[in-house]
């Protein structure tokens, strides 16, 4: 895709402003799946200002451009000349998001703040002009900025301040289970089991009534992967094993549910039944969970508990995961 995308782009007319936008876009999103993130900046760079008059519909002919995905732009003016940024505001996204991938997790925040107020724009000229679908488009474009900000206060142990950020957002959105379930999941890594009991107790009763049969049925899955991790930290493995298990009937797929599977069978003395667990998993979605970091570290550990000539075992998992991941895929998780 970097190799075609960049072809594309040479290829194409520099009039076609919009058209190069999208396959910039497309570029730069390949090199971060890749884990190229020095070079997807460089490239960025290069880009300029995003903001600038070289990517404003105004500054171009009327009726010059469609209207591609979700586009950061304002609605036209009297005089039918349509004006704002012609940056798809996925990429302003991917911007902030890749100023985490290298590090810089304060600018990542500041720039995910930025995007969370133009949101909150666009949303008010939805509101001005009576459009219900795009109001509720720029709120849960919101919502998720907010909790990509909500990950990086985690990932920086700023607990104090997640922790108010996860409460403001559960009184913004109050009955949104996504919200109320990563608040919960945040009480456990703080080590706070009673109000995260809480909470889920709170996210069952939401669902159950707010919730038509359609609905539980959807999050049904999500309240069981809350019941298994609450049940992980109060060590009580069977019943984690069982309800990972029950997400996992589902969802076979599922990341985060056949990891901590494997921890509970690892703690419940399972051992002959978590490698197998895990191998098929990293084999059968190469491009997902055998590029996890987590999963791999955890298959080789696991191959050092229990496997006889543990260190071939992990050589072969090492060349399946270069097959896949990126060149910043940390080599210290197969601890070779």
């Amino acid at each position: 895709m970097t190799r075609y995308t960049r072809s594309q782009i040479l290829m194409t007319p520099s009039d076609h402003i919009l058209e190069l936008i999208n396959l910039w876009y497309a570029r730069l999103l390949a090199l971060v799946k890749l884990g190229q993130y020095e070079m997807a900046q460089a490239e960025l760079d290069q880009l300029g200002d995003l903001h600038g008059p070289q990517y404003r519909y105004e500054n171009y002919a009327p009726d010059s451009f469609a209207v591609q995905g979700v586009q950061s732009i304002e609605q036209p003016q009297g005089d039918g000349i349509r004006r704002g940024c012609m940056v798809p505001f996925e990429m302003l996204v991917l911007r902030a998001r890749l100023q985490g991938y290298l590090g810089d997790t304060y600018e990542a925040i500041d720039q995910l703040y930025d995007l969370i107020m133009r949101s909150k724009k666009f949303e008010a000229i939805c509101q001005v002009n009576d459009d219900l679908l795009g109001i509720k488009q720029w709120q849960d474009i919101a919502g998720q900025l907010h909790l990509m900000v909500l990950n990086y206060l985690v990932e920086l142990k700023d607990y104090p301040a997640a922790t108010k950020h996860a409460r403001d957002l559960s009184k913004k959105y109050p009955l949104d289970v996504n919200f109320q379930s990563g608040l919960g999941r945040l009480y456990l890594q703080l080590g706070d089991l009673v109000r995260a009991e809480e909470v889920f107790k709170e996210v069952e009763t939401m669902v159950k009534s707010h919730r038509s049969e359609a609905e539980q049925a959807h999050f049904r899955l999500q309240l069981t992967m809350n019941q298994a991790l609450l049940a992980v930290t109060q060590g009580q493995w069977l019943s984690a094993k069982a309800a990972f298990e029950e997400v996992l009937a589902q969802e076979p797929e599922n990341l985060a549910a056949t990891n901590n599977l494997a921890v509970c069978e690892l703690y419940a003395g399972q051992l002959n039944e978590a490698i197998p667990r895990v191998e098929k998993l990293m084999f059968a979605y190469p491009t997902s969970a055998g590029t996890s970091e987590p999963l791999v570290f955890n298959m080789a550990t696991l191959y050092e508990l229990r496997t006889e000539g543990s260190f071939r075992k992990k050589q072969q998992v090492m060349v399946e995961v270069s097959k896949w991941a990126g060149d910043q895929f940390n080599v210290a998780m197969f601890k070779i």
